[in-house]
């Protein structure tokens, strides 16, 4: 597959939105989402990785529990740039979010995405998860918060 290619597939997989059934349809079976391992116990896995299609519809769980009006904010993220080579995609961009507590949050952010065929088989997140975990999590109350909120999401969604 050459890069454009890869390009397109991650293109169209984004604008379909990763966790949304269209999106999930558009991975692998043994897709992996490989997170931060700093943030392991946001991830529904002890090795911060998400595991399948179907562990994608976490993400939203992931980003309301952490940020305040998060549906309402879409418009909140700048795509750097993307460039590809062979099944090799690299994205970085920046979000801006709200947090709980009222104080602003804006990080880097880099994915490495790896395709297979016409489907994503893998995302690798690179970000400043020291800032992330300060501003999120820094405090136990915030820490309780985060979890607390995280846990009710994942009940409502099974």
């Amino acid at each position: 597959m050459g890069g454009e290619q890869t390009k397109a597939v991650v293109g169209q997989w984004f604008k379909a939105g990763p966790s949304s059934p269209e999106g999930r349809a558009m991975v692998t079976d043994d897709f992996r989402w490989i997170g931060p391992a700093s943030m392991a116990d946001l991830f529904d896995s002890p090795d911060a990785t998400l595991h399948g299609p179907e562990s994608l519809a976490d993400l939203p769980c992931l980003d309301k529990a952490l940020y305040r009006g998060y549906e309402a904010d879409h418009a909140n993220s700048n795509v750097h740039f993307m460039i590809a080579e062979g099944d090799i995609a690299v994205m970085e961009f920046d979000a801006a979010f709200t947090t709980h507590e009222g104080e602003p949050y804006h990080n880097q952010y880099c994915l490495v995405i790896k395709v297979r065929g016409d489907k994503v088989c893998e995302v690798r997140e690179h970000a400043d998860t020291h800032y992330s975990h300060e501003v999120c999590m820094g405090t136990p109350e915030k820490r309780a918060g985060v979890l607390g909120r995280l846990a009710e999401l994942r009940a409502q969604r099974v």
